[in-house]
C-alpha cells in the first residue's frame, strides 16, 4: 500500500448521529451537517472518547496429517462502539435505559423501564482531524447503556452507551462502511 501522509487521523473532534434503522449512507461534505434524517446525539465526553470493541472467538488453525497448518477458520466476531453521553436529556435516557418515546411523560420526565429494550438505529460517527474527516456509517446498531453512570465534582456526569453493530440487508447483511480520509468538499 502506498504511503499517504493524509491518512493518519487524530480524532480531535467528532460527531455522532442517529437515524431510523437502515437509513442510507449519506454523502458527507460537512461533518456538522450529514443531511436529512440524521440527528446529533449531542455532547459526548472529551475525557473518554468513543471506543471500538471487538469480541468473539479467535481463529482456529486446522490441519491435516500432511499439512498441520492447512486452513484457518473464520471466527464469529461482534463489533461495538461505546461512547459516553454527557447530556442529561430524554434522548440520552432513552438510549441508556433502553426505552422509546412511550417512556417520556407528559411533564417531560422519563420513566425508567424495569426491563430495558435496546434501541435499534442507524449510526453515523464522523471523526474530524483539522479540515479532514472520516465518516463511519452503520445502518443498524443496537444501543443500550453499559456500565454505571459516572459522576464527579469536577467532570460532567457521563452515561456510557454501547452500540452493538448489526447486519443490514442494505449492504448484504454486513455491519457498516468506513470511508477513507476525506478533505472538505469531497463527499463520501
Amino acid at each position: 500500500m502506498p504511503q499517504n501522509d493524509n491518512a493518519p487521523i487524530v480524532a480531535g473532534t467528532g460527531y455522532i448521529y442517529l437515524a431510523d434503522p437502515d437509513t442510507a449512507k449519506p454523502t458527507i461534505t460537512d461533518p456538522k451537517d450529514p443531511g436529512a434524517g440524521w440527528i446529533s446525539i449531542g455532547h459526548t465526553s472529551l475525557d473518554d472518547l468513543p471506543e471500538f470493541g471487538r469480541d468473539g472467538d479467535d481463529p482456529e488453525t486446522l490441519g491435516t496429517w500432511q499439512n498441520s497448518n492447512l486452513r484457518q477458520t473464520s471466527p464469529k466476531i461482534n463489533y461495538s462502539i461505546t461512547f459516553k453521553s454527557v447530556q442529561a436529556s430524554v434522548e440520552t435516557y432513552q438510549l441508556y435505559f433502553g426505552a422509546g418515546a412511550e417512556a417520556v411523560q407528559p411533564d417531560h420526565s422519563f420513566r425508567i423501564p424495569a426491563r430495558p429494550t435496546p434501541q435499534v438505529k442507524a449510526l453515523l460517527m464522523i471523526l474530524v482531524d483539522g479540515t479532514n474527516f472520516v465518516p463511519l456509517w452503520h445502518p443498524r446498531a443496537s444501543l443500550l447503556g453499559k456500565d454505571a453512570v459516572a459522576m464527579s465534582t469536577d467532570k460532567f456526569m457521563a452515561f456510557p452507551i454501547t452500540a452493538t453493530l448489526l447486519g443490514s440487508s442494505l449492504i448484504g447483511n454486513n455491519i457498516g462502511e468506513w470511508a477513507a480520509v476525506l478533505a472538505p468538499g469531497h463527499g463520501s
